[in-house]
């Protein structure tokens, strides 16, 4: 079901790491990528999807229940298990709002350049809350890369 997009609201973001079944390739998490892009426009979801050392962490941000449907359907995709949730709530502002999903390397993640660090804080006008939410969506990407050692 199509909803409008935020209307000077909060929004909903969801973040979870899951253990992958098996060990994928590049070409299948581009694949990933691709089915979330066209899911996730549907209902106004947007995000970003990394991976290492078989395990995924993703954002997902959009109206609550959006998500949630969203995410209803990735706890039932067989190529992961172990799902944790370890953020969830509303944000003041979307933090990858040109990205319906978004599949970056987690070698490509920098602490002060790149273009993930680019987009989490390329805030405008944004209130410090919408910068505290920045700050900790990259320390979270910056924790889970210092646990993963590898490139795939």
């Amino acid at each position: 079901m199509n909803r409008p997009k935020d209307q000077n609201m909060d929004v909903f973001r969801l973040v979870y790491v899951s253990i992958a079944t098996s060990p994928l390739k590049l070409d299948e998490l581009k694949a990933i990528e691709k089915v979330a892009i066209r899911n996730n426009g549907e209902l106004h979801i947007t995000g970003l999807l990394t991976y290492c050392d078989g395990k995924f962490m993703q954002f997902l941000e959009g109206a609550q229940a959006d998500v949630e449907e969203i995410f209803a359907k990735i706890v039932g995709d067989g190529r992961h298990h172990s799902i944790d949730v370890i953020r969830q709530g509303n944000i003041p502002k979307r933090q990858f709002k040109d990205w319906q999903m978004k599949y970056a390397d987690i070698h490509d993640i920098n602490e002060n350049e790149g273009y993930i660090y680019d987009k989490l804080f390329n805030i405008g006008n944004g209130a410090h809350n919408v910068l505290e939410h920045a700050q900790e969506s990259l320390a979270l990407l910056l924790a889970f890369k210092n646990a993963c050692p590898t490139q795939i």
